[in-house]
């Protein structure tokens, strides 16, 4: 306590820290003055094909749906003709057969497979892929 005491008496209590007379009055103005001048870019013009390219990308993307599902329907239609003796190809069928004749025979083969159970399903395919 006694060293507080006079250390106190030695430096005083007056706050050491000053500020310049007129220090914020200015202060605003030399802080502009100080920065660097901003380089202004001209904006960039939007094209129409900056416009358009989303579109064309997203139809595109449909476009590539669409025909990786034609793709993995002829697939399957392959394999269901190859695994089930008893149906003939699309291609094959009757020419007087309509598209909601062929479509009402994939739905029952199609129901036929689902009412299966795993294993028979199971046993259904090693038989067909045995009978090659």
């Amino acid at each position: 306590m006694k060293q507080e005491d006079d250390l106190l008496k030695k430096v005083g209590t007056k706050n050491p820290f000053k500020v310049p007379d007129n220090y914020f009055e200015n202060f605003n103005k030399n802080i502009m003055e100080k920065l660097p001048e901003k380089n202004v870019t001209p904006e960039k013009e939007i094209t129409l094909w900056d416009k358009v390219k989303p579109w064309i990308y997203m139809a595109a993307m449909f476009a590539g749906i669409m025909l990786m599902f034609k793709m993995f329907n002829s697939i399957s239609e392959k394999a269901q003709v190859a695994n089930n003796k008893e149906t003939a190809p699309i291609e094959a069928v009757d020419s007087n057969n309509t598209i909601t004749d062929i479509s009402d025979q994939y739905i029952e083969t199609m129901t036929d497979y689902a009412r299966m159970d795993d294993y028979t399903l199971y046993q259904y395919l090693t038989e067909a892929d045995t009978n090659y």
